[in-house]
């Protein structure tokens, strides 16, 4: 989260949400290419968690089909 009045303007109080100040997560960005990572997540400290999550999101496509998944397909109407 970036410390900025847009939720402040739509009336949220996040006032207990950790907020990161717009300069440090700008200058994140250019880092994290320099550093070659494809999420930047400026407040993460170690960047093996966001590793794992990359990995986890991967291994959930591993087994991809072209068929549509049973949960998406409509009961036979009857």
């Amino acid at each position: 989260m970036v410390a900025t009045e847009f939720h402040t303007r739509q009336g949220l109080d996040l006032s207990a949400v950790p907020r990161m100040s717009p300069e440090d997560v700008v200058a994140a960005g250019p880092r994290g290419l320099e550093l070659g990572e494809v999420v930047c997540a400026p407040g993460v400290e170690d960047a093996g968690l966001l590793r794992s999550a990359a990995e986890a999101g991967l291994a959930a496509f591993a087994e991809q089909s072209t068929e549509l998944a049973t949960r998406y397909r409509r009961a036979p109407a009857g």
